[in-house]
């Protein structure tokens, strides 16, 4: 009997046909071309386009800040590279919001770019022959000066004074600023596992802008702990559950430290659940204690305070901060 008629792919030649297409996948993936490669940071670029790629210094020790802040119009080295062109780029500054453009565009002189004059949030645009590439993976907040602050309150906004206010001398000097912070602000990642909303006030306050007071390293060190406690290999539920305190919520913190760190956005509260059992137990709470004593060893300039709490009846939680020398107690 005669075979049916085939357009001649035979078995044999879809099976030969199939493992070409794998391998050629395969190779895809170990050896991408640069235009799969192209990001904000990415190389990317085509014939005349400059190459972007961030430099060892922009996500922190930790390499997952997402967050620089500065002063109004101040001059600073942006964390990025550029290389493959012969012309100077320029640069424009867009809303992390929206992306709309806020400046002229600038020429880009080595890394050294000027933060805009009015407070908010941003990201760096460069211009290149094919339009702007926006650098999404650094956020750049522009502070509020805390000279602006008009007595106790900002814009509206009741922050209260802090100690070095009424004492002076030897007081702990305020933040130098303060991050605006609009409603539409607050799921914005400041960090690979952290979002502005974390750390702002929890004083129930119906006032927008608010404002807060943040470190990048207290992120830097928040991520090096979850790093050590393997947060690569599994799902770890956190919660901040204090972030930045105003000096005038702050006093209404029961056992909180008349000078908590809290009111410098360099201190964080955390519960975590290192097991992933579903609760943060007490035994979670020591876990997590134990890597930031491991991270302070290996990142001395992050050192600061640990305070252990849950032994008491109370939550289990852990306060750590970046206040510039240890300091360890149990509540």
């Amino acid at each position: 009997m005669r075979a049916p008629p085939t357009d001649g792919w035979t078995l044999g030649r879809v099976i030969v046909v199939g493992l070409f297409a794998i391998g050629i996948a395969a190779l895809l993936i170990v050896n991408p071309p640069a235009m799969l490669l192209a990001t904000a940071f990415g190389s990317g670029a085509g014939k005349g386009e400059p190459r972007i790629a961030a430099s060892s210094s922009a996500f922190g020790e930790s390499g997952q800040v997402r967050l620089q802040v500065r002063m109004p119009g101040e001059l600073f080295d942006f964390p990025v590279e550029v290389s493959g062109s012969s012309a100077l780029p320029t640069y424009i500054w867009v809303k992390a919001e929206d992306s709309s453009a806020v400046i002229e565009p600038r020429t880009l002189t080595g890394t050294t770019v000027k933060a805009p004059v009015l407070p908010g949030l941003y990201r760096l645009a460069l211009m290149t022959p094919s339009g702007r590439r926006i650098v999404d993976s650094v956020v750049v907040g522009v502070l509020v000066p805390f000279s602006t602050k008009f007595g106790s309150s900002l814009n509206g906004y009741r922050i209260g004074n802090y100690r070095w206010e009424r004492l002076g001398g030897d007081a702990s000097p305020p933040p130098a600023g303060f991050l605006q912070v609009l409603p539409e602000d607050l799921e914005m990642q400041v960090s690979a596992h952290l979002r502005l909303g974390d750390f702002v006030t929890h004083d129930g306050q119906d006032v927008w802008p608010r404002y807060v007071a943040l470190d990048p390293r207290i992120l830097d060190k928040i991520e090096l702990v979850l790093a050590d406690l393997g947060v690569k290999d599994f799902a770890m539920p956190m919660d901040v559950s204090s972030g930045f305190r105003t000096p005038m919520y702050n006093r209404t913190v029961p056992r909180a430290a008349g000078d908590s760190r809290h009111q410098y956005g360099d201190a964080a509260d955390l519960a975590i659940d290192v097991d992933g059992d579903g609760r943060v137990t007490f035994a979670d709470a020591v876990a997590v204690a134990r890597a930031v004593e491991r991270v302070e060893h290996r990142h001395p300039n992050l050192v600061g305070g640990l305070g252990l709490y849950g032994n008491r009846g109370t939550s289990p939680y852990v306060h750590i901060d970046v206040r510039g020398k240890p300091s360890r107690w149990r509540g």
